[in-house]
């Protein structure tokens, strides 16, 4: 049950964070209409999620792991905003799409991959 509760408790801050970098990205990207051209604020929660989410898998365990990656970190990253904004951009026939179908998915592998060996050589 306390597991459970990390998750909760964890995902509580994870999303309300995620939402507000993307917005706060977003109208600082925006183009002509409000319409932001590149999905930054979701790229950027994206990678920086994974990139935590590492030294997080090699320095904690239990319910601080269970709080951490996969209520806090777990929440802030989505891959549904991923495809809700490659639906988007396919829709709007932009060539951007592309760019994010690859670059998002390599970004936070490459993210997680750096940062997690560092982490491991400290636990």
């Amino acid at each position: 049950m306390i597991g459970v509760l990390a998750v909760t408790f964890g995902a509580a801050i994870g999303a309300p964070m995620r939402y507000l970098i993307d917005r706060w990205l977003t109208a600082r990207t925006a183009g002509p209409g409000g319409v932001a051209q590149f999905p930054w604020g979701l790229l950027t929660v994206n990678v920086v999620g994974s990139a935590i989410a590492g030294p997080v898998l090699a320095l904690t365990t239990g319910d601080l792991r269970l709080f951490l990656l996969v209520g806090l970190c777990g929440a802030f990253t989505t891959f549904s905003g991923f495809g809700w904004d490659a639906n988007r951009l396919w829709s709007g026939n932009r060539k951007v799409f592309w760019v994010t179908i690859i670059a998002m998915p390599v970004a936070c592998t490459a993210a997680f991959l750096a940062t997690y060996p560092l982490a491991n050589t400290i636990s």
